[in-house]
């Protein structure tokens, strides 16, 4: 079943894709390893959000939290408030995966 919920006066659909638990992080390369509900675990790039960041994302590194990340609500999160949508993340995931199945 799709849930959807209202942002604005737009209808988006949510996917359910939730993550279950933080693995591992690497704040040097801005990698996190993710459990996802249905399973999955993998790796995910955040380089495009933390090499050049701005607003929540910045704190984070200027107070040195990168690892101090967990899941809250199935969404990836962070103390200082700052989440990422578990959809979109498991969006970069399979993006990932695909891109390592094609070098290989």
């Amino acid at each position: 079943m799709k849930t959807y919920f209202l942002t604005g006066r737009k209808k988006m659909k949510m996917w359910g894709h939730r993550l279950e638990r933080v693995v591992k992080t690497d704040p040097i390369s801005f990698q996190v390893k993710v459990k996802f509900s249905n399973g999955s675990v993998g790796s995910i790039d955040l380089g495009p959000i933390f090499e050049k960041p701005k607003g929540l994302a910045a704190e984070i590194l200027k107070g040195g939290i990168f690892n101090h990340c967990f899941v809250e609500a199935g969404a990836l999160a962070w103390p200082n408030g700052f989440e990422l949508c578990p959809d979109a993340l498991w969006k970069w995931f399979k993006e990932e995966r695909a891109r390592d199945q094609q070098a290989a």
